[in-house]
C-alpha cells in the first residue's frame, strides 16, 4: 500500500523540478548576436576619443596603416538598439559604442570591440565594464574605466583611473599615473616615473627607469629596480623593495 504514494511523490517531484528549470530558463532570455564593421580614413587624424559601455575592448596599434577599422560583436535584444558610431571632427576620431538605459529582463546587452588604429594615435577612453587590452600604441593613453581587467603593452605617458579589476602595464616609454580602486597591479619595464594611488590589492612594480611614488590602502607592495622610491602611505600588507638606485622615503 505504500509503494503507490511513493511513486506518485517521485513523479510529482520530478515534474516540479522540471518546472523550476523551465522557469529559470525563461527568465534568462538569450541574447541576439550581430556583427558590424566600421572604417574611417585616419591619414589626417592624430587622436581617438572613445566612449564605450559594457563589453570587451581591444585596441591594436599598427605601424603604417592609414585607417581606423572597427569590428563589433553586438549581443542584445530585438527591442534594444546600440549606439554605435565612428566619426571624425577635426584631427580627432570619435567612437561611441554603448546602449541606452536598460529595459526588459534577462542578461544585460554588451558590445565586444576589436579596433585597429595607427600606432602613433593618442587614445582617450571612457569605458564602462569589461576587459580592456591595448597593444602596439606609441602615443599617450588616457583611460577611465569602471570595472574589468586592464592590460596595456606599450604606450608613452599613461594616465589611468580605474574602479576595480586587475591591471597589467608593461613596456611603457614615458610616465605612468595610476589611480586604482581595487585589484592587483603589475607594472614592469617603464622608462619614466610611476605614481600609484591604490585602494586595495597587491602590487608589483619592477624595472622602472624613473622614480616610484606609492599611496596604498591595503595589500602587499613589492618594488624592484627603480631610481627612487617614496611611500606616502602603506595601510596594511607586506612591503618589500630591492635594487633602489636613489633615495627611499617613507612617510
Amino acid at each position: 500500500m505504500t509503494i503507490r504514494p511513493t511513486a506518485l511523490a517521485s513523479i510529482f517531484a520530478l515534474s516540479l523540478s522540471g518546472c523550476i528549470i523551465n522557469v529559470n530558463g525563461a527568465s534568462m532570455e538569450p541574447l541576439e548576436h550581430s556583427q558590424q564593421m566600421l572604417q574611417i580614413d585616419a591619414s589626417e587624424l592624430n587622436a581617438m576619443v572613445a566612449n564605450t559601455g559594457a563589453g570587451s575592448l581591444e585596441i591594436i596599434g599598427v605601424d603604417g596603416i592609414t585607417d581606423i577599422t572597427l569590428e563589433a560583436d553586438i549581443y542584445t535584444y530585438e527591442e534594444m538598439e546600440p549606439d554605435l558610431s565612428l566619426t571624425q571632427k577635426g584631427d580627432t576620431a570619435y567612437l561611441i559604442a554603448e546602449f541606452g538605459p536598460r529595459f526588459g529582463s534577462g542578461n544585460s546587452p554588451y558590445i565586444d570591440l576589436v579596433i585597429k588604429v595607427p600606432a602613433n594615435m593618442k587614445l582617450d577612453i571612457d569605458d564602462g565594464s569589461g576587459s580592456i587590452k591595448l597593444s602596439g600604441i606609441d602615443a599617450n593613453i588616457k583611460l577611465e574605466d569602471g570595472s574589468g581587467s586592464i592590460e596595456i603593452q606599450g604606450g608613452r605617458n599613461l594616465n589611468i583611473q580605474d574602479g576595480s579589476g586587475s591591471i597589467i602595464l608593461s613596456n611603457v616609454q614615458g610616465d605612468i599615473e595610476l589611480d586604482d580602486g581595487s585589484g592587483s597591479i603589475d607594472i614592469s619595464k617603464v622608462n619614466g616615473d610611476v605614481s600609484i594611488t591604490d585602494g586595495s590589492g597587491g602590487m608589483s612594480v619592477t624595472d622602472i627607469q624613473g622614480k616610484v611614488t606609492i599611496e596604498d590602502g591595503s595589500g602587499g607592495i613589492e618594488v624592484v629596480n627603480a631610481k627612487g622610491l617614496t611611500i606616502l602611505e602603506a595601510g596594511s600588507g607586506d612591503l618589500s623593495f630591492d635594487k633602489i638606485d636613489g633615495q627611499v622615503s617613507m612617510h
